[in-house]
């Protein structure tokens, strides 16, 4: 029998959308006489949506057979009698003649049994001439090496933004206050929503959504937190990556005009417009320089002015021990940022993973985790922003700093007056303290060669001698807590020259001279 297909395409940003892609795919695998088809996925209820549509678009229409081991073989107009055992599932399957399509759900568990196997091939030798196809769908890959030749494997992408935008709105159209809600969903933050929830399926977005407007009568930024907070579950499971949820914002860091400046030129390689235009997604950057000077916390600041996950991935934990084989840990570590993405990948002091020093020292397990690794950055997919930090970046391979790995290698060094002044400003401003009353000229002055790691403990100190004093804060108090540290610029002056050395004509300024 002839099939007669109409496609049915949606032009979005001049690209097929994600699902419209997957329909095309199921269509071609039928068209091709694919007897037997894998779906990787842990979405029962999305395949099936998407596998009613796609028979819904073959005229005549074939019918759609969903088998599970207590139900048997089941479609909406009739079901299979003795058909909840597997070999006498997949026999029906062989015996009937009309097209159809036949999903097994949980049928993977039993593919270890060798008469199963067998019954597959014979299911294979009966469809492989006809436009019929057995569909399993599990979520973990376990095709017998019997069967690797008959099988097609496809791996089900997750949703794209606009089936997560559809659950956005289907949430919010089972709310109470779905008026209030709506009328506060400015297209901003519908979109940055969109964008956190990606890497969810349609149930983890839909329960994602809607824990995120628990108690909320208005929309605003806070929500996007409780979005996120979902993938965290994600993350938890992988047993090496670490949810941040601390992610300050950019003005909270003070100076790095260069770093900042070069943020903010990259706003938009998220948004619509960007992919439309054809940006390309940065791939990350090196961060290096003085200890205390706020590398870490400009790892930080990316994810948050972005708006995705910020995970922490310690490479120095990969060889420890508690995480089980370390070339094993990495690899689910980076599956599972790719399968959160959008999100920012922070490894701090890169250099204790994989250092020159740790490969010689580890000899092949290190080689081969420092292998994967640059693969892996080189060949990702989606979108997963590697912002790493280097106290002794001469420790790392050459191989890592070429171009291609990193887009930018920054360093950052001692802050200058005006960064002083506005690392103070910041830190008062955090502890209620009324700026007028402080002369930031003179606080430039004492806290000259300071980082900003010291200005921030000399605030601290000055707030505790006032506190215990009963008194508000004073600009003499914040004289006087200067005046006890010893900053590193001093106890470190040589180690300090020798960065400022290695960083000309090697590295990006953070700070504007």
């Amino acid at each position: 029998m002839t099939f007669y297909i109409s496609f049915y395409i949606i032009q979005v940003m001049n690209e097929l959308s994600k699902k419209q892609q997957i329909l095309q795919d199921f269509k071609r695998l039928v068209l091709s006489k694919a007897s037997i088809v894998y779906l990787l996925s842990d979405e029962e209820d999305r395949v099936e949506s998407l596998l009613k549509e796609c028979a819904a678009s073959f005229q005549p229409k074939p019918k759609f057979f969903i088998w599970n081991p207590f139900q048997g073989l089941v479609s909406e107009e009739e079901t299979i009698e003795n058909s909840k055992a597997p070999l006498e599932a997949l026999d029906c399957v062989i015996q009937r003649t009309d097209q159809s399509f036949y999903l097994f759900e949980g049928i993977h568990p039993f593919l270890s049994d060798p008469l199963l196997t067998r019954k597959l091939k014979d299911v294979h030798r009966a469809l492989r001439n006809r436009y019929t196809t057995v569909l399993i769908v599990a979520p973990t890959l376990t095709v017998p090496e019997e069967l690797r030749r008959e099988m097609v494997v496809y791996e089900l992408p997750l949703p794209d933004a606009s089936e997560l935008e559809r659950v956005l709105h289907s949430v919010l159209a089972g709310s109470a206050t779905v008026s209030k809600l709506a009328e506060s969903l400015t297209p901003d933050l519908r979109e940055r929503m969109v964008k956190a929830a990606l890497g969810l399926t349609l149930d983890q977005a839909a329960r994602a959504f809607r824990s995120a407007l628990i108690g909320k009568t208005t929309l605003d930024a806070s929500v996007i937190d409780g979005v996120i907070e979902e993938k965290g579950q994600l993350i938890r499971k992988s047993g090496i990556l670490k949810l941040v949820t601390e992610r300050p914002s950019l003005d909270e860091v003070g100076g790095l005009e260069n770093l900042k400046e070069w943020l903010k030129k990259r706003s938009g390689v998220l948004s619509g417009e960007g992919k439309t235009f054809g940006i390309p997604l940065p791939k990350g950057v090196l961060i290096t320089g003085v200890s205390g000077c706020g590398k870490s916390l400009c790892a930080k600041v990316f994810a948050s002015y972005w708006g995705i996950p910020l995970l922490h991935l310690d490479m120095a934990r990969l060889y420890d021990g508690t995480v089980g084989e370390p070339e094993k840990a990495l690899q689910v570590a980076l599956q599972t940022a790719e399968t959160v993405a959008p999100a920012v990948l922070w490894i701090d002091e890169i250099e204790a993973g994989i250092s020159i020093q740790s490969q010689k020292a580890g000899g092949g397990t290190q080689s081969r985790v420092f292998a994967s690794f640059l693969t892996w950055m080189q060949e990702k997919k989606n979108f997963v922003f590697i912002a790493a930090t280097a106290n002794v970046i001469e420790l790392l391979p050459p191989e890592v700093l070429r171009k291609g790995r990193f887009d930018q290698i920054f360093f950052v060094t001692l802050p200058n007056a005006q960064e002083r002044k506005a690392i103070l400003s910041i830190h008062l401003k955090k502890n209620g303290a009324d700026l007028s009353k402080f002369n930031f000229n003179m606080l430039t002055k004492v806290t000259e060669g300071f980082n900003g790691a010291e200005i921030e403990q000399a605030v601290h100190g000055a707030m505790i001698d006032a506190f215990n004093d009963g008194r508000p804060l004073t600009e003499q108090d914040l004289i006087i807590s200067a005046g006890n540290i010893v900053p590193l610029s001093t106890t470190m002056k040589e180690e300090i020259g020798r960065m400022e050395r290695w960083a000309y004509n090697r590295a990006i300024l953070a700070s504007k001279s």
